[in-house]
Parts: structure tokens; C-alpha cells; sequence
């Protein structure tokens, strides 16, 4: 019932306006509020870098990995790949802002985007507002059926501006309002390492009813994320160099894991440089920078389950290695590749 409740904010906001105000709170000392329910400054700072995984369902009911890295308040990437959709990747180096969708490539320039992706360098959007000094005007309190809620308007120097909805009772953000008519509500949260994290967000768009849901799946918080996650390869023209096709690697992250990758496999080698086990591999699978894996033994037995097949996406990459996602039918991660030359 409660989640249904907050999902009806999505919809009926602009006609269930409260009145005045009831209290002499600001909105500064709200926000303020919202972070110590949160954690607090002090704990939440010490978050330095974190890399998240979420399982998206999206209106037509697929579904999809989204992975989320960032390093606090510096460089952001959002990664997500399914087996139906084309795979689709956000880049923030800190300066510039690239999105990868497909096989296509756009660089974006515009303020609102570069404003939209710094606050997304960090894991709670109120504690954006506060470090990058964004102005918080009160306005009227707003009633719904099971919730009473703060409002607070939250501009950026550039005149980005966000409407916030925090809950009267504990001042947890259950809202924010884009300013291009999106909506992402926040249904449940969890606490890692004393810190808030949403665990359920229900996404809106303008014009449409439909519902995107994101359901958290993993948190990782400081982490040692390679910069080349956050570095757009592309210019114009989406590809994988021929190193990096066909070439011998050892992870870097993670389990140990050193293999041989060749035009049709990639041979998984163990401590004494023999082949342990091979996989067979076809490229451009939903995208030119993806291909595809099964292991031997069911190619052989033409076993075309789900369950046998990984989904392989190279994010990023340099002259040293390459950074990848990948999915299966039940699992997902992500990985740094170092390139033994």
C-alpha cells in the first residue's frame, strides 16, 4: 500500500498542492535534516568512491543490469546492458560528458546535461545540493494520502533547478522533479556501512505513464575504480581496436582470471600455462564493441539456453587494456583487463 501511495506521486502531483507551510523550518535546515537521517556529513563524506548494481525492468517488462561507478563529486559512469535493448553508457571525466548508445555516439555540451551528471558524482542527491552550493527555497507543504511532505526547490548557479519532497516524519527524500518533466521516486532504502542507499526507485517520464523501476542488487563503497571506466575511447565511430580483439589478458580486479582471446575463443589459462577450459565467442552482438560467449562443451551439445551464454560489452579502453561489463541469464559484474604484451 505504501509503495502504491508513493507511485501515485508520479502521477497527481500538480493537483494535490497542501497550503502553507506549517512549521518556521528553512530548507537548508530540511536538507540538513534529510543527511542525518541519511547518515549524516560526516559519515556520508568518507564515501570516496562507490560502484553500484541494479536491476532495471523496463516498461515492456525486460529487464537489464544497470552499474553505476563514481568517484565522489569528480567522474561518473553509468553502464547498462541487456540481451533486448541496445547496451547504452554515460561518460563524466570530470570535463567531458559522452553517451555511447548502440552503435551510436553523442558528446553532450549543453548546461543542463553537464549539471544533471555532476550531481550523479554523487550517491545522495541532497548532499549535491549542499557541496555544490546550490540555492534552497522552501515552498508550500504538500499533502498526499499517506504522506506529508516538505518542498524544497533546489537551483543550480546555471538556473537548473529540482523540486525535492521529503517525508515530514524522518525528512527522507521520497522525490525529485526534473526540470524536463522526469520524476524518479524512491520507494525503499537500506543502509550500507550507516549510509542511506535507495534499494527501489520508480522512474517517470514526461508524457508518459509508464513506469521504469530499478531494484538495487550490489554496493560497493570505496572501491579502487581504474580512471579508464570513466574515459570516453569514441569519437565518432564505435569499434574495439584489433588488440584488444584478439590478444592474451589478466585481470586486474577480482579473481585472478588469464586468458587468450583469438578470432572464434577465448582460452582460459591456468598456473602452468596450459588451457583449463575454452569458451567460444562471436562479436557484434547487440553492439559493434560486444560480443557474445558460450563454453565449449555446450556449443558441442548445442545447448542454446540462456543459462550458457555471457553477454560481453568493452566499455572503455586504452593502450593498456580494456574495462568490460557482463551478464548472464542470473549473474552480472564488471571487470579491468590488463593486455600482456
Amino acid at each position: 500500500m505504501i509503495t502504491r501511495n508513493i507511485i501515485a506521486l508520479l502521477f497527481f502531483l500538480p493537483a494535490l498542492l497542501f497550503g502553507q507551510n506549517r512549521s518556521e523550518l528553512t530548507a537548508n535546515q530540511i536538507v540538513d535534516s534529510s543527511l542525518i537521517f541519511c547518515g549524516g556529513e560526516q559519515r556520508i563524506s568518507k564515501i570516496e568512491s562507490s560502484r553500484i548494481n541494479y536491476l532495471i525492468i523496463q516498461p515492456d517488462k525486460t529487464t537489464g543490469i544497470v552499474n553505476d561507478q563514481l568517484k565522489t563529486g569528480k567522474k561518473y559512469v553509468q553502464c547498462i546492458l541487456s540481451k533486448t535493448h541496445s547496451p547504452q553508457t554515460t561518460f563524466f571525466n570530470g570535463e567531458k560528458i559522452s553517451r555511447v548508445e548502440g552503435n551510436s555516439i553523442t558528446h553532450m555540451t549543453d548546461l543542463q546535461s553537464k549539471e544533471e551528471v555532476k550531481l550523479k558524482t554523487y550517491n545522495l542527491i541532497q548532499y549535491g545540493y549542499k557541496k555544490m552550493k546550490y540555492q534552497l527555497t522552501r515552498q508550500p507543504d504538500q499533502k498526499f494520502k499517506n504522506f506529508d511532505c516538505y518542498v524544497v526547490n533546489a537551483k543550480g548557479d546555471n538556473g537548473y533547478k529540482t523540486i525535492n519532497f521529503f517525508d515530514k516524519t524522518s525528512f527522507r527524500l521520497l522525490m525529485v522533479a526534473y526540470p524536463n518533466g522526469n520524476k524518479s521516486a524512491m520507494i525503499e532504502y537500506v543502509f550500507k556501512d550507516s549510509v542511506l542507499f535507495n534499494s527501489h526507485i520508480v522512474n517517470t517520464f514526461s508524457n508518459v505513464k509508464d513506469l521504469q523501476i530499478l531494484k538495487l542488487q550490489t554496493i560497493d563503497l570505496n572501491a579502487n575504480i581504474s580512471d579508464t571506466w570513466f574515459n570516453c575511447p569514441y569519437t565518432d565511430k564505435i569499434y574495439v581496436p584489433d588488440y584488444i580483439k584478439i590478444g592474451k589478458f589478466v585481470s586486474t580486479n577480482g579473481a585472478k582470471t588469464e586468458f587468450k582471446r583469438t578470432k572464434i575463443s577465448m582460452d582460459y589459462i591456468n598456473e602452468e600455462g596450459k588451457i583449463n577450459f575454452r569458451r567460444f565467442l562471436a562479436w557484434d552482438i547487440v553492439s559493434a564493441d560486444s560480443f557474445g560467449l558460450i563454453e565449449e562443451q555446450a556449443f558441442r551439445n548445442n545447448d542454446s539456453s540462456l543459462s550458457s551464454q555471457i553477454l560481453v560489452r568493452v566499455v572503455s579502453w586504452d593502450q593498456d587494456g580494456y574495462v568490460c561489463q557482463w551478464i548472464t541469464d542470473k549473474y552480472t559484474d564488471i571487470q579491468d583487463y590488463k593486455l600482456i604484451k
